[in-house]
């Protein structure tokens, strides 16, 4: 998996955010400069801040647009900058006002004024849709949700091949270049994410007194020496349950093992963890993995782990309670937590085994697509690289800045864990195309029901899920 190299332009702005940095000391999980996919400048562009590989943006800076409107349609979901987000003024916040000086800069940059449409709730194919079929030009960019929309907008071919587009360069370190493979339809991509749209990744948080109580307080050597592994996993759950409150039975006011069973994401992210896909993208074609060895394998050790003996009514509320060892968390909501007295910690999913040799996250947030609809394409090509370019030093280091403020920054190992977590980013095709089909959340619906059985499930659903995909794949001609 490619490195997380725009870490490198974080790491540089933030030495004046927090003094940790400078007790971190890299780590085996910080990207060095050797990481940085560096642009050949030349010509009329802009850099960015100072690090050891100079780094700049390819788009001509003497590209005007006179003024031209840029406009975005975006989801309107409930949790903040997953979607490509627009503000109208600075009040103060340090991640609204990194996107209005983002904004700003690119608008400034190419002579565009950005706006963003939001759609009530999260379907962006009709409005598409409407203006494709009546010949208009409204949108030029597009940010859908995860679970809706991206499948339907490739279908009916209404969003464009990137490759094509002008001034897109997604060997850039501001893109995450892992969404090339895994999301590419018959050498085609029509989405892209990257620093544009903070990773809002999904990981574990533990009870640090909990886990020293019961003598397993080496949690963040297990992952900086790559031992923290689904097995490993199964050690440190498997005396977690106890009935604490001495009345003969395992109720909420007891001990619990994991929080957020009820979750399917958690276990969407657990399989990604283990370094497998639901879909993956295969030449011309695509493989469906529901029922391959490694899945069967994963399922059985997260059953036997984590579900056997789990309550799925224990929530993270519980977690806030001071009663679970672990918990399941996206990053953007991590701030929740600080209302509790939990002193918590962050890691990563395990790993499969100790071969894999790299921790994946999986990120839970929208990616962004030109429509065939937009009235420039080269022009939503370059004010898409220059938002992600600037991104790269205003929002990303915001990002940072926010999640260090959360109650985990008391600790020295935090950054270390970011690094690895942001160092592994993953999309997974059967995530963003599944449009609520389900095939994603099958595994999780699974074990919340205490089944096991996915070559039954499979067969049972298989023509569903291949209809689905084929008519994806299909449609790319």
């Amino acid at each position: 998996m490619k490195r997380f190299a725009s870490l490198t332009l974080i790491f540089a702005l933030l030495m004046t955010f927090a003094l940790c940095f400078a007790a971190c000391g890299g780590g085996s999980g910080t990207p060095g400069a050797e990481d940085t996919n560096a642009a050949d400048g030349g010509g009329d562009t802009a850099a960015t801040a100072v690090t050891d590989t100079e780094i700049t943006l390819e788009v001509p800076e003497s590209l005007d647009y006179e003024g031209a409107d840029f406009t975005v349609l975006a989801c309107d979901e409930d949790v903040p900058y997953t979607y490509f987000e627009f503000v109208e003024e600075q009040d103060g916040d340090i991640m609204n006002d990194a996107v209005y000086e983002r904004n700003r800069l690119a608008e400034e940059y190419l002579n565009v004024k950005i706006g963003v449409k939001n759609v009530k709730g999260i379907d962006t194919y009709q409005p598409v849709s409407a203006v494709v079929q009546a010949g208009d030009s409204d949108y030029d960019m597009v940010s859908p949700h995860l679970l809706k929309s991206i499948s339907e907008l490739v279908a009916t071919g209404y969003v464009l091949d990137l490759g094509k587009v002008g001034h897109l360069n997604f060997t850039a370190p501001w893109w995450n270049s892992s969404f090339t493979d895994s999301l590419s339809i018959k050498g085609r991509l029509f989405f892209a994410s990257g620093d544009m749209i903070v990773p809002n990744v999904r990981v574990i948080v533990f009870n640090k007194l909990l886990l020293e109580a019961a003598g397993l307080g080496g949690i963040y050597d297990d992952v900086s020496g790559g031992k923290w592994t689904l097995d490993r996993l199964g050690e440190y759950t498997k005396d977690a349950i106890a009935d604490t409150d001495g009345d003969g039975v395992i109720g909420e006011n007891d001990r619990h093992a994991f929080a957020d069973l009820a979750n399917t994401g958690l276990v969407t992210s657990a399989i990604n963890g283990c370094g497998e896909m639901f879909v993956r993208s295969d030449g011309d074609s695509y493989i469906l993995t529901l029922d391959s060895p490694k899945m069967v394998s994963i399922t059985e050790k997260l059953y036997n782990y984590l579900y056997r003996d789990g309550d799925t009514k224990i929530t993270n509320n519980h977690f806030m309670n001071g009663n679970v060892y672990f918990g399941c968390q996206v990053l953007l909501k991590l701030q929740g937590l600080r209302a509790s007295d939990v002193d918590f910690g962050i890691i990563p999913f395990p790993m499969y085994d100790e071969s894999q040799g790299e921790y994946y996250s999986t990120v839970w947030n929208t990616l962004v697509c030109i429509p065939v609809c937009a009235k420039d394409a080269d022009m939503s090509g370059a004010v898409m690289e220059t938002l992600a370019y600037y991104s790269a030093s205003t929002l990303m280091p915001a990002y940072y800045d926010a999640l260090l403020d959360s109650k985990f920054a008391r600790d020295t190992n935090s950054l270390h864990m970011l690094d690895i977590i942001f160092d592994g980013l993953v999309y997974d095709m059967g995530l963003y195309f599944d449009n609520f089909m389900g095939y994603y959340s099958s595994v999780g619906t699974l074990l919340k029901n205490k089944d096991t059985n996915l070559a039954s499930h499979f067969a049972a659903n298989e023509p569903k899920y291949r209809a689905h995909y084929d008519e994806i794949f299909d449609s790319v001609k």
